[in-house]
């Protein structure tokens, strides 16, 4: 299935910086993708506590109260054939083929969760830190994906698998890929997206309340944050970004290293649960609670 923008809402992306699609999904889809959301984090949960160590896929922070509250996981689309899918969708490649007049090439991939677990029973003391919350800071993207060379007119993809209002939704302030404002760290090589503080009043912020099955297509240099959701439900989001194809180089530039050395973290968790040494103590479905299903290699 192929979407095709009406050229109001390419106008629309390139005036802003961002369009938000309805209703491209089903619920029925959309439930596969909660479901293989579920199976990640289910993995990455029990894989840092089997090994003691946190995951290097996990961006997330560990409570006093036994508990973790996960901000994303990244990369994923070599833990599910479903997710991968997604990410070369004519329903996203489409839009973007046009929005950027070039073949996208896929460059990143990441599950923005915002979800807080109780893992009763685990030992997370020997796990760190790798957030100190699930909100993120104002930033534009190209301040991140310029240290691998993809360039400014890459653009990104989020799909919404929960209704984002009131659990924390993306703010972007329109038009402000077209600004150049002071990053917190203006080195190209090293720094990052970061906004420098004051540069923009919190009025300035649109709220973006997706609703599951949305898409959001926005421009690497887009201004956005978020705040921290506190609806205890979670604001699932598979953001995929995808640069012109004329741009030339390797797509996994950015993720490959971390791709490999996740993958080998995966599979000493997997020996240990063939060996017998780790039974998992995290499980959840798609609507909440327990489940007894074995841990799925890949």
């Amino acid at each position: 299935m192929t979407l095709t923008l009406p050229a109001v809402d390419v106008d629309a992306f390139h005036r802003d910086g961002y369009i938000v699609i309805p209703d491209v999904y089903r619920e029925a889809e959309l439930s596969a993708m909660r479901a293989e959301a579920d199976r990640i984090l289910e993995l990455v949960v029990n894989a840092s506590i089997a090994l003691g160590r946190t995951h290097p896929r996990a961006s997330m922070k560990v409570g006093d109260d036994a508990s973790i509250t996960m901000r994303k996981i990244q990369p994923i689309n070599d833990l599910s054939d479903t997710l991968a899918a997604v990410s070369c969708d004519e329903r996203l490649i489409a839009p973007m083929r046009q929005l950027m007049d070039d073949e996208p090439l896929l460059m990143e991939e990441k599950l923005n969760y915002k979800q807080r677990m109780a893992v009763p029973g685990a030992d997370l003391s020997s796990l760190v830190d790798t957030d100190p919350d699930d909100s993120f800071v104002l930033h534009h993207d190209w301040g991140f994906y310029r240290q691998q060379g993809y360039p400014e007119n890459t653009v990104s993809s989020a799909v919404a698998l929960d209704d984002c209002a009131g659990r924390g939704p993306i703010k972007v302030i329109p038009r402000s890929h077209l600004l150049d404002p002071p990053l917190l760290n203006p080195d190209p090589a090293g720094g990052d997206g970061r906004v420098a503080p004051g540069m923009f009043d919190p009025a300035d912020r649109v709220r973006v309340d997706a609703t599951a099955g949305s898409v959001m297509l926005f421009h690497s240099k887009l201004l956005h944050d978020s705040e921290p959701n506190p609806s205890g439900l979670p604001r699932r989001l598979m953001i995929y970004s995808h640069y012109p194809a004329s741009a030339g180089g390797d797509p996994d530039r950015r993720n490959g290293h971390l791709r490999a050395s996740a993958a080998a973290f995966d599979q000493e968790y997997f020996d240990l649960v063939a060996a017998g040494d780790y039974a998992d103590l995290f499980r959840l479905r798609s609507q909440g609670g327990p489940t007894s299903r074995a841990p799925t290699k890949r």
